[in-house]
């Protein structure tokens, strides 16, 4: 077994952060929607409502001072008004819950890793742009089954992320730093130390050596023109892996993990049947470095016997093999256990 069960109590805290996380994420879009402002001004001697339409200051008129118009400025002071002390209220319900995450041990992720995903899930770059992979993905497994890895599996000191090339940022929702620099300017608002590795390099360092690297899936075939290099002009430019689609071709799975300073964050990585094939496949890869061999195979097992065991619902079937070369599927069904 390379994993252990959450106390009761484990599970009881771990609920509530899940709990109360969703509902202030909720509280937060909600807030975001007063973002900008409103204001009155005057123009040819009559007053207008002036509303702020984007991150980068554009305004719109909403009309001359009337009784709806006014009605709209009070709604929407008095609106953000008590969106602005939900949060705060709810913010303090989360650290209050941080604390009790740590009390009773469940704090597991890196806290630079968990500050990343709660900023990138706030840019609307997490699971529409942007997956984790790799190894801080048993994080999001473990969370769900209710379950803890062995710290073993999980030792590292750099986090990847696979770039959905498919998909464009949304550059009127995002302000300035993160629609000319993506990735890397979220890494500077968690950590302002980040900085690429080498000219037009695919990672970022901090100064404490913690490495983020960002991935997408090359081009097929190799010459085909057109496809994006980054996700934004100025944003690392990602390492091109050959048979990474794979994994952005299975279903997303979705948890709330926890930080080691007991703060929650969302966390979208591959499906687990997916992890579990592609780290196989990888790990018989005759290029593949060796010392990596051996932790790629003790993963995906690992992941597959949680699968077995918690997700009955996410059979090793035909359907969850599709995106997978036949010989990949050989691969897998040699490896799993036997009914």
């Amino acid at each position: 077994m390379r994993f252990i069960e959450l106390t009761q109590n484990q599970l009881r805290v771990a609920t509530d952060i899940n709990q109360t996380f969703q509902a202030y994420r909720d509280v937060v879009i909600r807030a975001a929607g007063y973002a900008g402002g409103m204001s009155w001004k005057r123009v040819n001697g009559r007053d207008y409502l002036i509303k702020v339409i984007n991150r980068r200051g554009g305004t719109k008129s909403l009309g001359p001072r009337t009784e709806e118009t006014e009605r709209i400025a009070e709604e929407f002071f008095s609106g953000k008004a008590r969106a602005k002390a939900r949060q705060a209220s709810m913010a303090k319900s989360m650290a209050e819950l941080a604390g009790m995450a740590r009390g009773v041990g469940i704090h597991r992720v890196p806290s630079i890793v968990s500050a990343t995903l709660r900023k990138l899930d706030e840019s609307g770059l997490l699971g529409k742009n942007l997956i984790v992979i790799g190894t801080n993905a048993l994080y999001a497994y473990e969370a769900v089954a209710g379950v803890m890895f062995d710290t073993g599996l999980l030792a590292t000191t750099d986090i990847d992320f696979l770039w959905d090339a498919r998909t464009s940022l949304k550059l009127g929702m995002l302000d300035d730093d993160v629609a000319n620099a993506g990735l890397l300017a979220v890494l500077r608002k968690v950590d302002k130390t980040f900085e690429p590795l080498g000219a037009d390099g695919f990672r970022a360092v901090n100064e404490r050596g913690f490495s983020v690297d960002l991935v997408k899936q090359s081009p097929v075939p190799p010459w085909r023109i057109g496809v994006p290099e980054r996700l934004a002009v100025n944003d690392l430019r990602p390492s091109w892996l050959e048979h990474i689609g794979w994994l952005l071709s299975s279903t997303k799975f979705s948890s709330v993990v926890i930080g080691q300073d007991g703060m929650p964050a969302p966390m979208i990585a591959p499906d687990p049947r997916a992890f579990v094939m592609y780290k196989l496949w990888l790990s018989r890869q005759l290029d593949r470095e060796p010392a990596k061999v051996p932790r790629d195979r003790i993963q995906a097992l690992a992941v597959a016997d949680l699968v077995i065991g918690r997700f009955p619902h996410l059979p090793f079937d035909e359907d969850a093999m599709r995106m997978f070369p036949e010989t990949v599927r050989d691969v897998v069904r040699a490896e799993l256990p036997k009914d």
